[in-house]
């Protein structure tokens, strides 16, 4: 008999996150296929989920498998009503196409569902598993810093708006709700670079507000 080869899980968890930034992305900017896009946001926060939950992972002795495929898939029905449920159910679909350990699949699922949103409950347990609390932590801290204003800057929801109407809305995100995000983390090191990030972030809106101030001050 001969046997199945699956295809690669990191692969094809990979394309698939990739293939629906594409999508949104284009629909956003209302470009074609053939077309080259401005940005691709989605795309450029889930390779930075990835890489901060990897490092959380093995910082914290996490199952790396797990934490990866939740990573990458965390996103994948990004435009979809209730976007963490749906994409753990596409994670069920997904995985056991390919090589993925069976008896994670579950988890991976789970970890997915409870990444959604900015915020939790004041004096909140951790999330449960521990690569839940990993996956909304790395979520969470790719919005934190100088790289995530960077990142918003460049996104398509701003098309139209001055700098001095960035400046000012990100500044009520940051103060409103990136503040409360900081506290909302899980694990101590993602508590560090979080409180790090968020100080970073003040910083640079600070100047740039200064900045702003100078040049419109009158002699």
């Amino acid at each position: 008999m001969n046997q199945i080869i699956k295809n690669d899980w990191r692969m094809v968890c990979r394309q698939q996150a990739q293939i629906e930034a594409q999508r949104e992305a284009q629909r956003k900017w209302q470009v074609e296929s053939d077309q080259t896009l401005p940005f691709n946001y989605r795309w450029e926060h889930v390779q930075e989920v990835v890489r901060l939950a990897l490092w959380l992972a093995r910082t914290l002795g996490a199952d790396l498998e797990i934490v990866e495929a939740a990573a990458w898939l965390h996103d994948v029905r990004k435009e979809q009503p209730q976007h963490a449920l749906a994409g753990a159910e596409a994670a069920v679909q997904i995985l056991p196409t390919t090589d993925f350990p069976v008896s994670k699949i579950a988890t991976v699922a789970e970890v997915i569902r409870k990444h959604e949103g900015m915020l939790r409950p004041k004096h909140a347990d951790p999330l449960l598993p521990l690569a839940a609390a990993i996956l909304w932590d790395a979520d969470k801290l790719s919005k934190l810093g100088v790289q995530a204003l960077a990142l918003l800057l460049s996104s398509e929801n701003l098309i139209g708006q001055t700098l001095a109407e960035r400046r000012l809305g990100f500044e009520g995100f940051v103060h409103n709700t990136l503040n409360r995000t900081v506290k909302s983390m899980n694990t101590p090191p993602a508590r560090q670079v979080a409180e790090q990030r968020y100080s970073s972030m003040v910083t640079m809106l600070n100047t740039w507000a200064e900045e702003e101030l100078v040049y419109n001050s009158k002699e």
